[in-house]
């Protein structure tokens, strides 16, 4: 778990960098934390959306679409939080990793 973890955060400082490149031009300050906020956010909030998918949230809605528009019978019917990638903790971890690295550029700026 720790490798996949320094793999994702290498993959994402990489990324925040070669982003920075592209749009501003320059691998400065301001564009790593301009940068890293956006895919920083970006991280948790796909973590997020996966803890409540994972959560059953909407299983009830997605049941009854099922349901109504489709030709599945009842013993092929699955709920939408068995269908969805239960693996939402790298992003998370990357995401708050992201973040911290952020705040920690942010201060120094």
């Amino acid at each position: 778990m720790l490798k996949k973890i320094l793999i994702w955060n290498s993959i994402t400082q990489l990324l925040v960098l070669l982003l920075a490149m592209i749009f501003y031009k320059r691998a400065d300050l301001l564009a790593y934390i301009n940068v890293s906020f956006i895919i920083g956010t970006a991280l948790i909030l796909i973590a997020m959306a996966g803890y409540v998918i994972k959560g059953r949230f909407f299983d009830i809605i997605f049941y009854s679409f099922q349901h109504t528009f489709s030709n599945v019978t009842e013993k092929d019917r699955r709920p939408l939080s068995r269908l969805v990638p239960q693996n939402y903790q790298l992003p998370l971890i990357t995401g708050m990793v992201t973040i911290l690295l952020m705040l920690l550029a942010l201060s120094l700026y």
